[in-house]
């Protein structure tokens, strides 16, 4: 349950779940996509959609929430291990634009951070747009910030789950 009252349903996404992937990307207007993926984007691609929903529940996991009443998928949050540095993961979230702002993306970013440690990932990496104070925020809340730079414009947040947050 979110402060706003309202009711999720979380469940991870399953492998080859490329309606729900699509159906969230959908609910992202024009601001949400350039945001999440650092430029304009105003379709998914088959291989695109194939990929984000390409989930093994190790190297690559995601959960869905899901809004109690209509079903409909409204939020996303993925994390993917780095293939050099199994310790690091890097994450990601998006949000359908009439719930934003309620705090999914804080319960998103602990469901992941749960996840992060069970998987025995110590680190998780974000990019986050300049501009998206929200989503720094969300990154920041599940654990330490260790490292922090500015990569091709997007700010990269390293966050360590293993430590409490100062």
């Amino acid at each position: 349950m979110l402060a706003d009252g309202s009711v999720l349903c979380l469940r991870p996404l399953e492998p080859g779940d490329r309606a729900t992937v699509g159906e969230v990307f959908a609910g992202l207007g024009e601001r949400s996509r350039r945001l999440r993926f650092h430029g304009p984007k105003p379709e998914l691609t088959d291989a695109e959609l194939s990929h984000l929903a390409a989930v093994d529940h190790r190297d690559r996991t995601a959960v869905v929430a899901y809004a109690e009443g209509s079903g409909k998928p409204v939020a996303l949050g993925e994390l993917v291990r780095d293939r050099d540095d199994r310790e690091t993961a890097e994450v990601a979230f998006a949000v359908v634009d009439g719930w934003q702002g309620r705090g999914l993306g804080g319960v998103l970013a602990d469901r992941l951070a749960g996840r992060a440690r069970a998987l025995g990932v110590s680190r998780v990496r974000a990019f986050v747009a300049a501009s998206n104070d929200a989503a720094a925020a969300v990154v920041r809340r599940i654990g330490t910030v260790v490292g922090s730079g500015v990569e091709d414009g997007a700010f990269e947040l390293v966050v360590d789950v293993g430590r409490p947050r100062a």
